[in-house]
C-alpha cells in the first residue's frame, strides 16, 4: 500500500497522472477529524493500493475528479450525502439527495460540533 498525501489543488493532475500510468479507481472515503476532512481517493495499480489523500478545512470546496473518472461521481455524491463535504463541479450532482430522502436525517456521519 502506498499513500501519497497532497494539497487539494494538486487532486486533479495527481489523478490524471495516475490513470495516465493505468491505474484503476476503486472508490474514494472521506473521514471527519473534527476541524477538517481527510479525503482518500483509492486507486489500484499493478495490484498495490494507491491513496491519493487530501485534507479540507469544513469550509473549503474539493473540485470533483468525475470529470476525469465518471465513476468518482458516485463516491463524491455519498460523501456530499453523509459527511455535507462541499464538492463542486460533479458531473452528476445529487444535491445531497443520491441516498437519504427528504426524511433522512441531515448528514448523519458529520461529527456533532
Amino acid at each position: 500500500m502506498r499513500d501519497i498525501n497532497i494539497d487539494k489543488t494538486e487532486l486533479g493532475f495527481r489523478v490524471k497522472e495516475l490513470i495516465d500510468d493505468k491505474a484503476r479507481f476503486i472508490t474514494a472515503t472521506c473521514i471527519d477529524e473534527g476541524e477538517f476532512f481527510e479525503v482518500i481517493y483509492h486507486f489500484e495499480k499493478d495490484s498495490e493500493l494507491v491513496n491519493l489523500r487530501t485534507r479540507i478545512n469544513k469550509e473549503e470546496e474539493l473540485t470533483s475528479i468525475s470529470s476525469i473518472i465518471l465513476g468518482a461521481a458516485l463516491s463524491e455524491n455519498e460523501m456530499k450525502d453523509f459527511f455535507g463535504i462541499k464538492i463542486k463541479d460533479i458531473a452528476i450532482d445529487f444535491k445531497g439527495r443520491m441516498l437519504l430522502s427528504e426524511e433522512s436525517p441531515v448528514t448523519p456521519l458529520l461529527k456533532l460540533k
